[in-house]
């Protein structure tokens, strides 16, 4: 199984996007057409495979903070861990650089 990454875009340059992975920048190439500066986007192999919209990608950190809530109830994740999701959700969401 193969996982995307979700990101934020950051600048737009023809074919190749800079996507802020939470605190990380990388440039990467992009399948997808019609990208700006604060989509959400999924990344896989260096490549944009899809576009989200704000809710889509809010909707799938829920999921994600479900799983890590559950992981720390069973010790195989610290609280800490799980703060770190909350921040990273923040950083992406906010409008602020």
């Amino acid at each position: 199984m193969c996982w995307g990454v979700y990101g934020k875009v950051v600048e737009v340059v023809g074919e190749n996007v800079k996507v802020d992975f939470g605190g990380v920048v990388k440039e990467v190439f992009s399948a997808v057409d019609e990208l700006s500066p604060g989509d959400f986007v999924i990344v896989h192999a260096g490549i944009v495979i899809s576009k989200l919209s704000e809710e889509d990608f809010l909707d799938s950190f829920k999921y994600v903070k479900e799983i890590a809530e559950k992981l720390v109830e069973e010790g195989e994740f610290s609280i800490e861990e799980l703060r770190e999701i909350d921040k990273l959700v923040k950083r992406l969401t906010s409008s602020e650089k």
